[in-house]
């Protein structure tokens, strides 16, 4: 940054740090060194907040972690932070197509707030009319007016008393606004026309493109699924924790979650994550509604954040009915998210199962995953109440000593059909339930193990999932040479959305049985 610059911008911080006391805004997220200069003078300010602008290594990050805190507000009956109702205020020094793209979605979303832009270059502003005096904002001007964002004319720092007006102004107007700030005035330099930038030619060109059509996805397997009556169970669930907030991301309606009220908000899955962190930080519990599809774009933040009380609820996951091909984040989720660090993982066998294990992920001090399919729903009735499982650990559905199948989600049911048959034939055959991919029950494993011969079975692709955890814990443990394993799950080579056609079902593990046993087909 240039000393000119430097002294722009230290001029547009004083004046801002001596317009918002007088105004009463004590919830501004400002990062970098003015904020902190600003925090260590101003009279009245959030903590929560300045401490989310720590945490901020962007302008984009610091939109997102104040928005997350906003929203935590909206949906708490009372007002913990003891601020009042007055509007939330995110300063920033650089306009990007990112964050002007986040702030539409944040209006979109019903988020109150005013964005502040300290323009310490006026590298915005074209002096259309020098001799009026006018000024014309190219860039974030058009875009508001594009978006419906609320965006008075530039201010000039030396004109106090219009700052102060204005701002007062923007405080009782409701949705998103952009407050432009202008730096000092530079003295005036003959110099030869400039050419056009090239970056306000591709800005007009995005007004000028049709927009896409959405991509509308077919309905998911069978008429009644695992996710679908595990959403309608765990939305009723909800409605008893006032201190969870549901972040929906999924292109589908909310559908039973909108009974939750104001604790339901619709967001982007661009910086959702960093919203959470902003919704955590004021001790409310996040709970990311994302579809499997999504996940890639949200691993850099799962990766990079600190390691908050955070529940991603994936959906759409394993086999869905994309038409030809499937995407590879569907068949590959786990092996993305049991890669991150202090991630709890549950899939769970059952809708009732993935109540209980919600619950616990829900008070858990650790962020958690629990991984929804399109498997056909058993049909298990609903218990009134349910209780969180006390331990994350799997569960024996079913002992024997000649073969066991090791199970992941609502593969355990195809695995108990399957044992019945071969019981019929006399071999004795267990099926375990896992439940957690992360952490691994090693017990359960270890209990697993002391038949001769082992089926995992899992709606996911076998590298990076159950398949793999459970060769690797053979060859740590020294068993890979007195076990004969096979895997079963979702062959990436395979365009089919049939489960039958993965070989997930009774026939198929029945037949994977057969060659397992040396059994010959009659």
């Amino acid at each position: 940054m240039k000393d000119q610059e430097r002294t722009a911008l230290a001029t547009l911080a004083s004046v801002l740090g001596r317009v918002l006391p007088k105004l009463g805004f004590k919830n501004v997220a400002w990062r970098g060194p003015e904020g902190d200069n600003y925090y260590a003078h101003a009279p009245r300010y959030s903590r929560s907040l300045a401490s989310l602008a720590s945490l901020a290594q962007s302008d984009l990050a610091l939109c997102h972690l104040a928005a997350g805190w906003q929203r935590a507000r909206a949906c708490v009956d009372s007002d913990p932070l003891k601020l009042g109702p007055q509007p939330l205020l995110i300063v920033v020094q650089e306009l990007s197509f990112a964050l002007l793209d986040t702030l539409e979605r944040l209006q979109e979303s019903q988020v109150e707030l005013i964005l502040i832009f300290l323009d310490a270059q006026r590298r915005y502003v074209d002096k259309l009319c020098a001799s009026k005096g006018e000024a014309l904002l190219s860039y974030p001007g058009a875009f508001a007016a594009a978006h419906q964002l609320l965006y008075p004319p530039p201010v000039e720092c030396q004109r106090v008393g219009r700052v102060l007006n204005t701002l007062a102004l923007l405080g009782q107007e409701p949705g998103v606004k952009i407050f432009h700030l202008l730096g000092p005035q530079r003295p005036k330099v003959q110099t030869p026309p400039a050419p056009p930038d090239p970056s306000l030619e591709k800005f007009r060109a995005l007004f000028q493109e049709e927009p896409e059509e959405p991509k509308v996805r077919k309905l998911p397997l069978g008429e009644v699924s695992l996710e679908r009556l595990a959403l309608t169970r765990i939305a009723h669930d909800l409605q008893e924790r006032p201190l969870v907030t549901c972040l929906w991301t999924r292109d589908r309606q909310p559908g039973p979650f909108q009974e939750l009220g104001a604790r339901l908000q619709l967001a982007p899955v661009e910086g959702v994550f960093l919203q959470a962190v902003g919704l955590a930080a004021c001790g409310i519990h996040p709970l990311i509604v994302i579809a499997a599809a999504d996940l890639p774009r949200l691993m850099n933040d799962l990766f990079t954040t600190a390691p908050f009380p955070i529940t991603l609820l994936v959906t759409d996951a394993g086999l869905t009915a994309y038409g030809d091909q499937l995407p590879n984040a569907n068949l590959h989720d786990l092996s993305l998210l049991s890669n991150c660090p202090q991630l709890n993982l549950a899939v769970p066998a059952d809708e009732e199962e993935a109540r209980s294990m919600l619950l616990l992920l829900l008070s858990s001090s650790q962020p958690g995953v629990l991984r929804l399919s399109n498997a056909p729903a058993v049909g298990i009735p609903s218990r009134p109440t349910v209780q969180p499982r006390g331990d994350f650990r799997g569960r024996c559905l079913q002992e024997g000593s000649d073969l066991a199948f090791i199970c992941l989600g609502s593969s355990a049911y195809y695995a108990v059909l399957a044992s019945r048959t071969l019981e019929s034939w006399g071999f004795r055959t267990a099926v375990y339930n896992m439940g957690w991919l992360n952490p691994l029950d090693r017990e359960l494993l270890a209990q697993a193990a002391r038949c001769p011969r082992l089926i995992t079975v899992e709606e996911h692709a076998l590298q990076g999932g159950l398949a793999t955890a459970v060769s690797q814990y053979l060859v740590q443990a020294g068993l890979e040479g007195g076990v004969r394993l096979r895997s079963v799950g979702l062959k990436s080579e395979l365009y089919s959305a049939s489960l039958e056609e993965h070989g997930l079902s009774m026939a198929g593990l029945i037949e994977q049985a057969r060659e397992l046993l040396d059994l010959r087909s009659p």
